[in-house]
Formats: C-alpha cells, sequence, structure tokens
C-alpha cells in the first residue's frame, strides 16, 4: 500500500440522509493519544515535525505572495488569504477563501460535517448562527439550523444586524446547547466550532448532542486541543459561592459584538472518553495536512452517534 493510501482514510458511515458528494476530506483519524504519540514519536516523527514547521512559517512565507488552492467549499481553486497581510495566512484562523469567505478551521469542519450527506435532505445544525459558516449553509443546505445563547434585549439587536450583514437570513434564534429545545433524533449533523470551550457544563452538551442526533448522525466540533495531552486543562470553574474562580489567567475569545467571552477549557484527548460517555458509538480527533485544499495540520474532532 502506498503512502497516499495509508494517509487518506475514508469517512465512517454517514446518516441516513446520505448521497454521493463531491466533498472530500483526506486526513488522518486517531481515536486515543496513545496511537498517535506512537505515530508521532515512530514512523511519521518526519513528516508530523515537518508539517508542524511548515504550519508554524507559513504566514511569513506567504505574505508576499500569496495562497492559491482549492477550496473544498467553492469545488474550485480559489486565493486565499490577503497580500501583505500575514495574520490572514494563519493556518487555523486565517486563509479565508476569496470566494466564500470561509476561514481554514470552519472550511475544515463544514466539510466534515457535509461529507457524504444529500443537502436536500439532512437536518443539519449550527451552535453558532451570527457566523460566517452558519451564513454559507443556509445557503448550501436546505434543513439548516442554527441558534446563538445568551440574546439579551442589548445583545440581540445587536448581533441580529451582525448576522444581516454577514447576509444571513431570518431571526436568530436563542437555545441553551445544555438543554436543547427539541426532539430526540431529530438531526442528522451538528457543527459545534469553537463553542464548547465557552460552556462550563460542557458534559451535558455533549448529552445533548447525542440525544438529539439520529443514529448514525454525526457531531463536528473545532476546540482549543492540546495534542500531546490526555488531560483537559480547566482554566476556571464555578467555586462554593456560584462565583468564576480563575485556575490560570483569563482568556478571552474575541466576539463581534459582545467584544469577548471567557474560555474555561483547552481539550485533552480525554474529550473523546467523554464523547463516549454521552452516548456515542465512535469518536476520533481528525488530523488534515493537504495544501492542494489549504489545510495545513488542523485538528478537529469528529463522533459518531
Amino acid at each position: 500500500m502506498d503512502l497516499r493510501s495509508l494517509w487518506r482514510r475514508r469517512l465512517p458511515p454517514v446518516p441516513r440522509r446520505a448521497s454521493a458528494s463531491a466533498i472530500d476530506v483526506p486526513g488522518r483519524a486517531w481515536t486515543d493519544r496513545a496511537s498517535f504519540l506512537a505515530e508521532r514519536d515512530g514512523p511519521g516523527h518526519d513528516r508530523l515535525k515537518a508539517q508542524w514547521q511548515v504550519r508554524n512559517h507559513l504566514p511569513a512565507a506567504l505574505v508576499d505572495d500569496g495562497l492559491v488552492a482549492h477550496c473544498v467549499l467553492c469545488g474550485e481553486r480559489r486565493a486565499f488569504g490577503r497580500v501583505g497581510d500575514a495574520a490572514s495566512f494563519d493556518t487555523r484562523e486565517g486563509l479565508a477563501c476569496a470566494a466564500c469567505g470561509i476561514n481554514a478551521r470552519m472550511r475544515h469542519g463544514l466539510a466534515l460535517l457535509l461529507a457524504g450527506l444529500d443537502r436536500g435532505q439532512a437536518r443539519v445544525y449550527l451552535t453558532e448562527q451570527a457566523s460566517p459558516a452558519f451564513v454559507w449553509l443556509q445557503r448550501h443546505v436546505a434543513h439548516a439550523e442554527g441558534s446563538e445563547f445568551g440574546l439579551d434585549e442589548e445583545r440581540r439587536p445587536r448581533l441580529q444586524r451582525w448576522f444581516e450583514a454577514l447576509g444571513g437570513g431570518g431571526t436568530l434564534h436563542e437555545a441553551d446547547v445544555t438543554a436543547l429545545d427539541r426532539p430526540a433524533a431529530s438531526l442528522d449533523a451538528i457543527g459545534c466550532f469553537d463553542v464548547l470551550e465557552h460552556v462550563p457544563d460542557y458534559p451535558a452538551a455533549l448529552r445533548e448532542f447525542a440525544r438529539v442526533l439520529a443514529p448514525g448522525g454525526r457531531l463536528v466540533m473545532s476546540v482549543p486541543f492540546l495534542e500531546t495531552e490526555q488531560d483537559t486543562l480547566v482554566r476556571a470553574r464555578f467555586d462554593a459561592q456560584g462565583g468564576i474562580e480563575h485556575l490560570l489567567p483569563p482568556e478571552i475569545h474575541g466576539d463581534p459584538v459582545a467584544g469577548g467571552v471567557l474560555c474555561w477549557y483547552h481539550f485533552g484527548w480525554d474529550l473523546l472518553d467523554a464523547l463516549r460517555s454521552a452516548g456515542f458509538r465512535r469518536a476520533e480527533w481528525v488530523h488534515s495536512f493537504v495544501p492542494e485544499t489549504a489545510f495545513y495540520g488542523l485538528w478537529t474532532l469528529r463522533a459518531l452517534r
């Protein structure tokens, strides 16, 4: 078997609302830390080290010349990043496609979420509705739903305007991911992109995702991931009085309206165990280093109900 065959791995079975799809997401999936470390410290050491080096130096290498590659969402060759702006070539939050506007992290997540799905039939849910990813999904998937959390009287109109400025249609829906207001087995796919780290009781959210997914349904998530660590790093927690105790200096992630939101966790490989305990039959971290699709060492979690 050649190296390309070893590197490419077909997706596991997809939900019942499935059909052939042009989206293909090459990559390698690991179901536990020990297997990944055995690869990293063994036969894959040189390859993974070289990929890490490319990932870290890519913005400096591309800032003056730009990048053209295949966008898995557009299905066409596109330009990525903006010449002269090194930050726009960041391999996770940058490398936005010039046509669809979706950055590397969300392109990878959406591709894993939709690969093989029938876009006219599948029921797909995103936990961040006021986002470029949901706006793209709304245009390309017939039954796309999304939600936001904390839409008080001040925040709702501002976030609604932001959503509409992105090109989104309809009214924002408020939902708590630890207590979703929808029937069991009512969804085929859930995308949760950099949201779980802001949920103090994240195991409750995982149980809810498992409850509302139909058998065979998939959950795809991006989170801050410590790829060499087994245990999740707890940055903050509630104290006995219900206040927030910071175990590490507060880490605030950007929010287009609120200004910032607290990050409670950086996740380790034990997030896979939490998913299995929540009711998922398979959970794995997918790593994609595929320059032809502008993916340079992205980690995204995929779990099957």
